[in-house]
């Protein structure tokens, strides 16, 4: 315990020597960092777009063009018609 409470004082010297930038310049700063992130992330992301289209324009088959074959749409409408009757006898067994 006596080690934790020693580390404890020493971390609270150090911070008192620890020499803070002033407010301005922690904005301009801040802004720096953060423009120069968009920046590469939209450079990062141009390079991206541009590869994924690439390999996709690589890796895509070569399209043939396929014949399209139609057909005529047949509507059928059944008839029947009889002109003379269809008479089957059986034979008679005696």
């Amino acid at each position: 315990m006596q080690q934790i409470l020693q580390f404890l004082k020493e971390v609270h010297t150090e911070f008192g020597n620890i020499s803070w930038p002033k407010k301005d310049s922690l904005i301009q700063l801040t802004f720096v960092v953060i423009s120069i992130s968009l920046i590469i992330s939209l450079i990062l992301g141009g390079f991206d777009y541009l590869f994924t289209q690439s390999f996709n324009l690589i890796g895509q088959p070569t399209v043939v063009a396929q014949p399209t074959i139609t057909t005529p749409q047949v509507t059928l409408s059944p008839t029947i018609t009889l002109t003379t009757p269809i008479v089957t006898q059986k034979p008679i067994k005696k």
